[in-house]
């Protein structure tokens, strides 16, 4: 019989917990490490429509890139619907194991799957994190192109309905580039610093994107549900831990879309 303990210590080997950035809540979420394991579903959010999806599929180990519990429950009030979320998850004993900062920083993690979907050349750290390992990745686009043009590249290879482009030229020639997947605002100083053309991350803010424009650095914002690209990278590497462990699992990928905002056109 096949544990969870068996498929998350496969995991931690590509993920260390330990390089997780600091408070981020990592690891096992709810449930037990010594449960069975026979179908495992990947999902970027857990919500109460995921965890609904996985109990009418049999799921008993959801792996997730956003950690459920960000902040402690102050009680378990099921009037709540995310409160009630946690009760359903334990009463069909799933167990929820989430993968967030750690697999931004890994060595061919989310990062590094991010600079192979944008087709990025000559790719290296970008953005240190306080431990000194790098959260982020920069490199040289394949041709140069103008921002405007840059913004429609970034939206196609993410596969995106809509990306938001901050910049005070669009006519502005864009090679270098860096990138944090999800909110990762706060590091476009260091985009600046590292004297690069561009900038692609998540949820800039209002007041930012001004202080962006005036700084003359580029930003194209392709929104946070980019990680997407998370819940398809997993499964295929638990796929390949399936044979390789003769797990007998079934895998599956959440089909739920948990992408707050709708693109109206």
């Amino acid at each position: 019989m096949t544990k969870v303990i068996d498929v998350v210590n496969q995991l931690r080997k590509i993920f260390p917990e330990e390089i997780a950035s600091e408070g981020d809540p990592v690891g096992i979420q709810i449930g037990s490490l010594e449960s069975k394991a026979t179908k495992v579903m990947t999902t970027l959010d857990v919500r109460p429509e995921v965890v609904d999806e996985a109990v009418a599929a049999g799921v008993d180990l959801i792996i997730s890139h956003h950690p459920v519990m960000f902040r402690p429950a102050r009680n378990l009030d099921f009037s709540d619907p995310q409160l009630k979320m946690y009760g359903d998850i334990i009463k069909h004993g799933i167990t929820v194991y989430s993968i967030h900062t750690n697999s931004d920083k890994a060595q061919n993690g989310s990062s590094d799957w991010q600079a192979e979907e944008l087709e990025l050349k000559n790719v290296e750290p970008f953005a240190l994190d306080t431990d000194g390992i790098a959260i982020g990745r920069k490199g040289k686009l394949p041709e140069t192109m103008t921002a405007y043009d840059f913004a429609y590249y970034v939206k196609e290879k993410m596969g995106i309905p809509m990306a938001r482009l901050i910049t005070a030229d669009n006519q502005k020639p864009i090679q270098t580039v860096g990138f944090i997947c999800g909110d990762g605002g706060k590091y476009w100083h260091q985009a600046l610093a590292d004297k690069l053309d561009a900038f692609i991350t998540g949820d800039i803010y209002y007041h930012v994107g001004h202080d962006i424009i005036s700084s003359g650095l580029t930003v194209v914002d392709p929104g946070h549900y980019t990680e997407s690209l998370f819940k398809y990278k997993v499964r295929d590497l638990l796929q390949t831990m399936n044979t390789n462990e003769d797990w007998q699992l079934e895998i599956l990928v959440s089909e739920v879309s948990t992408n707050p905002f709708q693109d109206l056109f």
